[in-house]
């Protein structure tokens, strides 16, 4: 089909035996990248590895110091970060990504990770959210969701290191700042596009061979156990009414931010609401903050491009809360629909 960028992930790619035959399979003039825990570089594996050219990125998390310690059990953050050093120093050539899912209880720690990972030299430094899942729920001893002042507050101090240090590798802090992106960049979204429409170009299949759209939007829609990649795709009656959602079809008409986000994130429309067709409360939460917080921080050209997509006479979301739980059942409680915004101050 054409496919030249890969993408293998798990689970831990390094622990099933025939890994290296998923490389080979992806093609010699392939760009594979492995996501793995960092653990299994072993003398043996780098040897098979730099007979595969075609892997150009490692992607590995670390979710804090201490504290990642904690909350992915098994796991060192001192070993993560020699592994970090010990391949740029194996291969040079080769990108490393670290990712790091933000919790109310790792958030000081996230400026002191930053200066790790600059000592060592990254290619990239990814910050997410904590997620709505199952793994979330069943250590919710340990894990809580972000307080929103105190995580932007934190997201501004880093982005200000960042520029400040000349931005020693790309920052992406998912849905808030980009550090690669330029006053051109900026483009308003097609309300009558999908808001997912940046996606649609990727294919994710899981162990199993169920397809799913995307990692977070985990719902399989077709298999090719028995039937080729192109039959499962053209035959999905759920993928062809999830291409049918549009922007303005999920209950943000008159948003202020709506040509921004685009309506947010299905999946997490799914995990809070129960439905991919409704607003995406985390969204809505956030994108005022990244107005208050975040814009003064861009250079004077980027922010004007930021601010020509805002509706300076549109409404604030109608979505507000502390932190995402509180946000949603406030909202639930007042009856909230979803279909529209609200009057509300930043």
């Amino acid at each position: 089909m054409g496919v030249k960028n890969f993408i293998l992930t798990g689970g831990e790619p390094f622990l099933y035996r025939r890994w290296s035959e998923l490389v080979d399979a992806c093609g010699s003039d392939a760009r594979v990248v492995i996501s793995t825990n960092g653990k299994h570089f072993s003398e043996a594996n780098l040897a098979v590895l730099s007979e595969l050219p075609q892997v150009k990125e490692f992607r590995t998390s670390i979710d804090g110091l201490a504290t990642n310690d904690i909350i992915r059990e098994g796991s060192s953050y001192t070993e993560s970060l020699e592994s970090i050093r010990r391949l740029g120093l194996v291969f040079p050539d080769r990108k490393v990504m670290v990712q790091t899912v933000i919790y109310q209880q790792n958030l000081p720690e996230i400026p002191l990770l930053y200066q790790a990972l600059k000592d060592i030299g990254i290619y990239c430094w990814r910050l997410s959210q904590l997620w709505k899942t199952i793994r979330t729920e069943r250590n919710r001893n340990i894990l809580d969701f972000s307080d929103y002042e105190k995580m932007f507050g934190f997201f501004a101090e880093v982005i200000r290191m960042h520029q400040c240090d000349s931005k020693p590798f790309l920052l992406r802090i998912d849905n808030v700042y980009y550090s690669w992106i330029e006053k051109e960049d900026y483009s308003p979204m097609d309300l009558c596009g999908h808001p997912c429409s940046y996606n649609f170009n990727f294919l994710c299949v899981n162990a199993n061979g169920d397809l799913i759209f995307c990692p977070a939007l985990n719902v399989p829609f077709a298999s090719i156990k028995n039937q080729s990649v192109k039959d499962a795709i053209e035959g999905s009656a759920w993928l062809k009414d999830f291409k049918d959602i549009t922007v303005q079809s999920v209950g943000c008409h008159g948003c202020r931010y709506i040509k921004i986000c685009g309506g947010g994130c299905r999946a997490d429309a799914l995990r809070w609401f129960g439905t991919i067709t409704k607003i995406d409360p985390n969204s809505c939460c956030m994108m005022p903050r990244i107005e208050a917080k975040i814009l003064p921080l861009l250079g004077d050209e980027e922010r004007k491009a930021f601010e020509a997509l805002i509706d300076q006479n549109g409404l604030f979301p109608a979505i507000a809360g502390s932190n995402i739980e509180q946000a949603v059942s406030s909202f639930n409680k007042k009856g909230g629909s979803g279909d529209d915004a609200q009057e509300q101050t930043a």
